[in-house]
Order: structure tokens, then C-alpha cells, then sequence
């Protein structure tokens, strides 16, 4: 019977949901309609927002600066030029970058970057509304599947090491959306807000895990990376047997004390079928614990493509979805009629055109362009720089719609400039081999005063290498990268010039998990880890691995 009228009043929350959504998705159609108009408006509140301000001050803006002097004025901009004022505007709590008061600073990190502190004013806020309204009001459209059960939307994970030292909403993505709309999504939710509260990540994890096995009725999947579900599925496969304790008993593990105080789910259900499960990750697994699943959501593109393949492999009763580019210093596109339009309502836009350098407008795109996105945004970052690149693909009305390529990062250890493009072609075609998963090629930087700089194509394995195989050795698979890699001119020189030691692959049967912690222990979140083609690793801890001449056999999912 509970059951029941918790199926029954989650509907009616979806319900509401989907009609104020659906608000948002015909101001979207409205503005594609004139989007010179509604982005210079959109420029015209920012100015209001931060007239006044230090920031203002400093850029000779006010309400009424035209877009000609705006850009005059404000130079293209990164985390670095903003600093100062963030790290002023958190210390002594003042207005420095807008005239509204800033109580939430997000936390991000760049490939190699430490942690970056983003403000979220309110004002801001409803800039991301403004692209998740017409989002949410297009996706219960196109999946009505979604409006029968429980939603997971991914926490933004946040290390171990910060929490207690930040306030709890930076755990949560709920707290993106107005106070209305998280009232709705809070009855909706499959992972309840309380298990940002615990005192760990690890902690955290295993919650989550909890729940979502109990939530029978999950409808809908959201997660930034599809590297992420996968590593929570192999969690539930590693902790099968405490999985299903809990879930048959109710009662939180007695060492995970960071638990303490929040309710623990109970489903005899789930623990039922836990029990008689084979321990094998795959589509029955899947369907049995999870059978009104309609969608899941992840990243879909560039070096996310291959796993967000394997992932939806795994669920082939629902739908798969992919994610817009959302960065925590702004959104710059959103799935919306199968394309990826520009949120053309939340943020002001220009596109630097990467064959030409040259500044363009959103209304000024043309299709075939790649360029890069400049955000300003509400929070007082103004002609801010992302280092993604996009290609525009086609228009919905007059508003472009990308596809996302790639990190702009290059690496150039001594010379050899290798883009996150060649990575790519070195990914897709080291995919023709069954038993190995290309993740990323990895810049090792110089580690000793004996040692040169070298490439290392990381990948996974559930296979274990027979060393007389000529396809399948570590070596062989080295040489056919070396021999990829010497096409492009510039890597080849510094081969020759003695700068570059050969490039090795190294097969790892945890290997998602290796990259993983590497990204942990540079400061970046748990639950935001994108795996990118192209990184450079500093202090690689896997100088004897090159020596390793077979892979224990495993039967984790790759």
C-alpha cells in the first residue's frame, strides 16, 4: 500500500514537472526564432546585473553599453584573469563580481589544473534553469516512460578531503534548480539529497548503490560520464553480497559510521534477486532489478563515444541519450529534438573560429565552422574561454546546434605537438582489437635524469595476453603505436632527434579505475570524471608496469 501511493504521488510530481517544463521548451522555439534579439537581451540583463559592481567599474561597463563596446572593453578571459576577485569575493564576502551576494562557489578542475571555485549567484542560477526547463519539457515529450517511476540525477561528487569544509549544497545538482522545481524532483528522486551528508565519497558511493538497487520503479538514469556508471555497476558487482545484506535487513554496515543518521533503504525484493544473481553484469541483470528503466543520460561523444556504447549495451531495454556540453562554469548546449542547440536563454555567447581566430556571435555561425565557446554569464565572468571545441552541425530554426569534438589541450612534451584529434584516430583504431579497450594516451613528462619523455596508450582488458600471440602482446601493440604515431611529422622528428623515448601501451584490467584515481588525486570529483583522449600525467606510478608480460584474467566488465 505505501508502495503504491509513492508510485502514485511521484507521477503526479512528474506530471507537474513536465507541464512547468514544457514553458521552458517554447521560450527556447520562441528565441531560435531571433536569436540576435534574444541573446542581446540576454547581454542586457547581464550588464544590469553586475552595473555598478567592481567588476563593472573596472570594464567600464553599465547598464546600457552596446555589444561593440562591451567587447571593446572586456578582453577574452580564463579562470586565472577572475581569481583574484573570486578568491576576494569568498574571503571577505562581498559583491565584487555582480551586485547580488554569492553564498555557493562551485568546485571544478581542469585536466591538470588544482580545484577552481566557480560563483553561483542566484541569478545565475536561473541562467541554468533556462536550460534544463527545455531540456526536461522536451525529454518527458519524446520518453513518456520517464514520467512513470523514480529519477537518478548524479551528485557532483566532491572529495572526501572537502567535505565539512564546504556547505552541503555543492554535493548536491538539485540545488541547480529553482525551489519549485527541486520541491517536485526531491518527490521524484530514486537517491535522496541526505547521502551527500556522508562523511566520505566511498560512503557516499555504497548509498547510492543501496538505493538504486531498492528503487524498483527507476525510470531514468542521469549521469555526466558513462565511465561512472559503469565503475558503480562493477561496485555492485565487487559488493554483492553487503549489497544484498542491507538491502534484506534495512541496516547500514557498522563501519560505514559516515552513515549514521541517514535512512537506509530496505527491499527484499532486490535482495531477492541479488541473491540468486550470478554476479555477471549484463542485460538480464539489468532488466530483472531495473525494468521500467527508459532512459539513461551520459556523455556520448568524443572520447566518451566508446563507453557510453558499452553502457548502453548493458541496458539495451531503454533508450540511451546523449549529454550537451555543460561545464560547471556554464551550459553552452542541451539535447533537445535529437540535436544539440545552443541554450541560447541562459548565457550571452560568442565563438572564436579555431581556422580563423576570428570572433563570431552565435547568429554570425555558419555550418561546418569549429569553433570555441566564450560564455558570459550572470555570475559575473565575463568573455570567459572554454577549452572545448564544437563543430556546428546544423540550426533548429536560427539557433546552431554542435557537436562536441574535443578538448582544445594539446600536448607538446619537446616539439611533437599530438592534439586531442590524433588521440582520438589512435583510439578508434586500436579499437579493432577484441580483447582491448583503448582509454587514453598519456604525455608521461620527463621522471628521471636517465629517463626521456614517452606516450603510453593506457587500456583495459578482460582477456588475458598469451605472450607467442603476434597481435595481442603488450610489445606488438607498442610497435603498431609507435609506427601510428611516426606518421605525424613533428612526433616522428623528435623520435629521431633521440627527444622521445618509443610509445608503449599498457594494459590494465582495472584500468578506468587507475585513470580514476589519477583524476581524484589531482582534485577532480568522483562523479564528473570525463575520460579525455589526450592527458599529460605527471609522476606516473607505472614505470615497471611496461615490464608486465601478462594480464591476470578478470571477469569485470570492460
Amino acid at each position: 500500500m505505501k508502495s503504491a501511493i509513492s508510485s502514485l504521488a511521484s507521477r503526479l510530481m512528474h506530471q507537474a514537472s513536465y507541464r512547468l517544463s514544457l514553458n521552458g521548451k517554447n521560450d527556447l522555439i520562441r528565441a531560435s526564432l531571433d536569436v540576435e534579439s534574444s541573446q542581446k537581451h540576454i547581454l542586457a540583463q547581464i550588464l544590469d546585473n553586475i552595473s555598478g559592481s567592481e567588476n563593472a567599474i573596472k570594464h567600464g561597463l553599465n547598464a546600457d553599453t552596446l555589444l561593440q563596446d562591451y567587447q571593446k572593453n572586456v578582453p577574452i578571459t580564463d579562470y586565472e584573469y577572475w581569481h583574484e576577485s573570486i578568491t576576494k569575493q569568498q574571503e571577505n564576502k562581498e559583491s565584487i563580481l555582480t551586485k547580488q551576494p554569492c553564498q555557493r562557489y562551485q568546485p571544478t578542475s581542469g585536466s591538470t589544473s588544482k580545484i577552481k571555485w566557480i560563483p553561483y549567484t542566484p541569478a545565475f542560477l536561473n541562467e541554468l534553469d533556462n536550460a534544463i526547463a527545455p531540456w526536461l519539457g522536451d525529454a518527458y515529450q519524446q520518453y513518456p516512460g520517464l514520467l512513470k517511476g523514480k529519477h537518478y540525477w548524479s551528485l557532483s561528487w566532491v572529495p572526501s578531503n572537502l567535505r565539512n569544509k564546504l556547505t552541503t549544497s555543492i554535493n548536491n545538482d538539485l540545488q541547480l534548480l529553482p525551489w519549485w522545481k527541486r520541491l517536485f524532483m526531491a518527490g521524484t528522486m530514486a537517491v535522496p539529497e541526505s547521502i551527500s551528508l556522508a562523511e566520505t565519497s566511498d560512503e557516499s558511493f555504497f548509498a547510492t548503490a543501496c538505493y538504486l538497487l531498492s528503487c524498483r520503479d527507476l525510470s531514468f538514469i542521469s549521469v555526466w560520464s558513462p565511465t561512472f556508471a559503469l565503475s558503480l555497476l562493477q561496485f555492485i558487482q565487487q559488493h554483492k553480497d553487503d549489497l544484498q545484506q542491507v538491502l534484506s535487513q534495512g541496516v547500514w554496515p557498522e563501519h560505514l559510521s559516515g552513515l549514521k543518521g541517514i535512512p537506509c533503504p530496505k527491499s527484499p525484493d532486490s535482495a531477492n534477486i541479488i541473491a540468486q544473481w550470478d554476479g555477471v553484469i549484463d542485460a538480464n541483470f539489468t532488466q530483472s532489478i531495473w525494468p521500467d528503466l527508459a532512459l539513461i543520460s551520459a556523455w556520448d561523444t568524443s572520447s566518451s563515444k566508446i563507453w557510453a556504447k558499452k553502457l548502453h549495451a548493458l541496458f539495451p531495454h531503454c533508450e540511451f541519450q546523449g549529454k550537451g556540453l555543460w561545464a560547471t562554469e556554464g551550459v553552452i548546449s542541451i539535447p533537445f529534438q535529437n540535436k544539440y542547440p545552443l541554450a541560447i536563454n541562459s548565457h550571452f555567447y560568442e565563438f572564436e573560429d579555431l581556422a580563423t581566430n576570428k570572433i563570431h556571435t552565435s547568429w554570425e555561425l555558419k555550418e561546418g565552422q569549429n569553433v570555441r565557446p566564450i560564455i558570459s554569464s550572470s555570475n559575473g565572468l565575463l568573455r570567459y574561454a572554454m577549452k572545448d571545441q564544437l563543430l556546428v552541425t546544423s540550426f533548429i530554426n536560427l539557433c546552431p546546434c554542435f557537436e562536441f569534438i574535443g578538448r582544445i589541450d594539446g600536448t607538446d612534451l619537446v616539439g611533437e605537438k599530438l592534439s586531442p584529434e590524433v588521440a582520438i584516430q589512435l583510439i578508434n583504431y586500436f579499437n579493432q582489437f577484441d580483447t582491448i579497450t583503448p582509454i587514453t594516451l598519456i604525455a608521461l613528462p620527463v621522471t628521471t635524469d636517465k629517463d626521456k619523455p614517452r606516450y603510453t596508450l593506457l587500456c583495459s582488458s578482460t582477456q588475458t595476453l598469451i605472450a607467442g600471440d603476434k597481435e595481442l602482446t603488450e610489445s606488438n601493440l607498442s610497435r603498431i603505436l609507435e609506427e601510428q604515431l611516426c606518421e605525424h611529422f613533428h612526433y616522428k622528428l623528435a623520435r629521431e632527434l633521440g627527444q622521445l623515448n618509443s610509445a608503449k601501451v599498457l594494459i590494465k584490467p582495472d584500468a578506468l579505475d587507475f585513470y580514476a584515481q589519477h583524476k581524484i588525486d589531482q582534485g577532480m570529483v568522483k562523479g564528473n570524471i570525463k575520460v579525455e583522449p589526450l592527458i599529460t600525467w605527471e609522476n606516473a606510478p607505472f614505470t615497471a608496469e611496461f615490464e608486465q608480460k601478462e594480464i591476470i584474467k578478470t571477469d569485470v566488465p570492460s
